[in-house]
């Protein structure tokens, strides 16, 4: 039996996206809330679910044994609070707060309830993760010398064209392109090297539309004796779209992959290519979390990692002032 799921913080702008994975799925959505009433009830009747903007009664009424918690990031805990005190399973959308303080406060709170939590960070379902472990279980990935995390998204205008332009007020986003897109880049760093993550240099663009957000953001990272890493996060496609690079270097293979495929050149010259599903990036992960959740496996991502993630943002900022 696929489990019931409910919504919280249904008026965030991933919610048609997972709902729409959900139904490819099968999985029944039964009810849906938001701290927020009205852009709730909208957004809720948008996807054709019951709305109910006191949460715990929703979640008692549908009997929902599972939840997606997509808050506004200065609403965490509020959103949270309902489905810890059922102790429900969960995905919880990063970056869970609006800096690492208080995503480490939401990841504790979760471990706390003792309820089981993965964090939505697609990216790490990527399909160069598992050939990246593929070759060093093997023993011929060699060292990792640096690598590249590239998520270059459209303009922020699509914000407040999808109903959340508190995106772009930053005490309520905690941030622009970094927080929202360059966390997938510093989880990533963060998986291969390490926690002893170095910032080396950063720097943001504000200047292009007006906005207290940054537009666009880089970050040199290093871990210490170890690979270095270049990060890139924007708003910065001219048009819908964007531009997808996740690059691992080492002395065994040169792995690149782009929204549709991805090449891994071997050290003797060989090349694979692989295609990339075409799915919505979000459905592995989705489908991950069903499956770790019924066999009692450990989660995809672990919200205290993502909150380290989130931290690791933080100090990039720091840096870029």
């Amino acid at each position: 039996m696929p489990p019931r799921v409910a919504f919280l913080g249904v008026a965030h702008w991933h919610a048609p996206i997972y709902a729409g994975i959900l139904k490819t799925l099968g999985v029944p959505v039964v009810g849906a809330s938001d701290l927020d009433a009205a852009d709730g009830a909208a957004a809720a009747a948008t996807l054709g679910l019951p709305f109910d903007a006191n949460a715990g009664a929703m979640l008692a009424a549908t009997r929902a044994d599972f939840v997606f918690v997509t808050p506004r990031h200065d609403r965490v805990m509020a959103t949270l609070a309902p489905a810890l005190a059922r102790r429900l399973p969960m995905l919880i959308e990063k970056p869970m707060g609006l800096n690492g303080t208080q995503a480490r406060e939401a990841a504790r709170a979760i471990e706390a309830a003792g309820a089981w939590a993965t964090a939505a960070l697609p990216l790490r379902h990527n399909l160069i993760w598992s050939h990246v472990a593929r070759l060093r279980q093997a023993g011929t990935l060699g060292t990792v010398m640096h690598t590249h995390f590239r998520i270059i998204n459209g303009p922020p205008r699509r914000y407040p064209d999808w109903g959340v332009g508190w995106m772009l007020e930053p005490d309520k986003s905690g941030g622009g392109a970094l927080r929202n897109l360059g966390i997938h880049g510093a989880d990533a760093f963060l998986g291969l090297a390490g926690p002893e993550v170095e910032v080396r240099a950063a720097a943001t663009s504000h200047g292009a539309y007006g906005l207290e957000i940054e537009e666009f953001a880089t970050a040199l990272l290093q871990a210490p004796g170890g690979p270095a890493c270049t990060i890139e996060a924007g708003y910065s496609y001219a048009s819908g779209g964007g531009d997808l690079e996740w690059r691992v270097a080492a002395t065994g293979a040169y792995f690149l992959e782009t929204a549709t495929e991805l090449t891994i050149r071997f050290a003797d010259g060989r090349l694979e290519t692989h295609a990339t599903p075409k799915i919505p990036i979000q459905q592995p992960m989705v489908e991950a979390a069903f499956a770790d959740f019924a066999a009692g496996r450990a989660p995809a991502c672990p919200v205290a990692e993502c909150a380290e993630a989130v931290a690791l943002c933080d100090r990039i900022y720091k840096a870029a002032k």
